[in-house]
Order: C-alpha cells, then structure tokens, then sequence
C-alpha cells in the first residue's frame, strides 16, 4: 500500500475561545509535511471590517497565539509547525471556506463550543454553517490534545467515499500506530412485513442482508489494506448514528472518520442526517471527509 502523503497545509479558523484553542493546539500535533503549514486565521466581520485598531488588534492577538503554540509545541519535543497568521474581513463562514480554498488547504480544524441537540450548539453559528458547505475535510476538536491520536474508529458507507476516507483518516495520523476500527451499520429492508428476528438469530431473509453486507464490507476493507495498523471490523445491524456512537464508547475511540454525501445546494444534504447526529452527540474528536468537492456559492 502506497502511504497518503502528510498534512501540507491546514487552516484553523480562532474567535480566541477556547474551544477555538484546542483546535489549535490539535492542528500542532497533526503529522505535517516538513514544508507544511498550518493558516491560522480570525474574521473580523462586517460591521468591524473599516476599524482599523480592531484590525491591528486582531493581527497582534494571532501573533501572540502563534508563537505561544509553537513554544509549547516545541518544550514538548516537537519541532514546532509553521503558522501563518492572517486577519480576514466579511461574513465568517464564507472568508473561512475562501481561504480553504485560496490556499488549496487539506484540512480545516474547528473547536468545539458547548453541548446541545443541534450542530449549531455544539460548534456554533459559523463553524456549523462551515461543516455545512466547506468543500474542504474539517476535522472537530472536543478533547485537549494530549498526544496524537491513539484509538480511530471509521465509519464505512460502502460506497465510492470509502477510499477518500481512508487516505484522510491516514494523512491524520501520521506514522504512529493507531489502532484502527471499521464499522458499517447494515439495513434489513421490508421489516414491516417480513420478521428480521434479531442480529444473533436473523430470519432467512435477515440472513441474506447481513450476508450480503458482509461480503462487501470484506471486499472494502482488502481494497483499502491495512497501512500498517492494527484494525478490526464491526458489522451491526441498525441504525447508523446509533451504531457509531454505541462502537466509538465501546472501542474508547479518540476520533470518529466519517464520510459525507450531500451534493446539492441544501446544506443539510451537504453534511447528511447521519455525520450531523455524529457530530452533534459525538464525545470524541470528528473527521469529516466530502466524496466529492463541489462548487460553494457564497451567499
């Protein structure tokens, strides 16, 4: 298997919160390339934008940031990233997604704000609305960051997205040796009128299904390979927000990689009923990868 190339450029979005630097400070530790830097930048939003002392303010407080982090990165052994600070002016969510897009970014890195049963009181109104029509992997921080990821547990559609997926969730974490769980949730069609029974003893019809998400779900994972990492597959019948949470608590999972496949301009299609309960209620960290990029309109 040929290794995905490291992390070249990652862009990390601060409103100076703190849940904006724990999304830093993850962005630090992430494996990136020796000529790799991360694009640390604050909005200042419209009705700020002509304020020029806000501005001036603004560019110092993301100095002062970046060289804290790399001090800190540094003391910890690391060689300390890159960071290069700009100070942007607009609507947040769509400077965000432009400068993604400006400086060909791979990843983009988002705090976490609070708790709540929607994406917007989790993340926020602009790191929601990111999530939402970023073109770009985002990658959502909850926990400090301690040490590099440890525990993975990726979350397989059986569909075109699984190998985007994959190569991002290795670009992640680097050379280290993660371990690695794949799970798929599958469905029984038609148990309104046939009697799937129950996941240890199915229905011949109920049979089939699994049989048949098996064989695939075993195809996926050989096509993949293994990168070097210990992995182990998890095949559950039911629903899929349910299931990846339940297999994430279980396997003590530090970061969940799911993918999306949303393509229309509705946002929540964009992100899809299943990443958004994943994000919202999720008690680790969440890599979300796009299928495809596509084409974001600013409003």
């Amino acid at each position: 298997m040929i290794r995905p190339p490291l992390l070249q450029r990652i862009v990390v979005p601060t409103d100076f919160s703190p849940g904006a630097k724990r999304a830093l400070e993850r962005a630090a530790r992430l494996p990136i390339a020796a000529r790799g830097k991360i694009h640390l930048v604050h909005v200042v939003a419209r009705a700020d934008r002509r304020d020029g002392e806000s501005l001036a303010l603004a560019a110092d407080a993301l100095s002062k940031l970046a060289r804290r982090i790399v001090r800190s990165s540094t003391a910890a052994g690391g060689r300390g990233p890159k960071i290069e600070t700009s100070v942007l002016s607009g609507e947040p969510y769509v400077e965000i997604i432009r400068h993604a897009r400006r400086v060909n970014a791979d990843l983009v890195v988002l705090g976490r704000v609070g708790e709540g049963r929607s994406i917007r009181k989790v993340l926020g109104t602009t790191a929601a609305r990111v999530v939402r029509m970023s073109d770009t992997p985002v990658l959502l921080v909850g926990r400090p960051a301690r040490a590099s990821y440890r525990r993975a547990l990726v979350a397989l559609a059986l569909d075109s997205s699984s190998r985007r997926l994959f190569d991002l969730l290795h670009s992640v974490l680097g050379k280290g040796t993660a371990r690695v769980s794949f799970v798929h949730a599958y469905r029984v069609p038609f148990t309104g009128f046939i009697a799937p029974g129950t996941e240890g003893a199915p229905t011949l019809h109920h049979q089939q299904c699994k049989e048949q998400a098996a064989a695939e779900f075993a195809r996926q994972l050989q096509d993949l390979g293994r990168g070097g990492r210990e992995q182990r597959a998890i095949l559950r019948w039911g629903d899929a927000r349910s299931v990846i949470l339940n297999e994430a608590t279980r396997s003590r999972a530090e970061l969940i990689a799911l993918g999306t496949h949303g393509r229309s301009g509705i946002s929540h299609a964009l992100v899809g009923s299943v990443a958004e309960w994943v994000i919202t209620f999720a008690k680790c960290d969440v890599l979300v990868a796009r299928p495809v990029r596509f084409t974001f309109e600013a409003p």
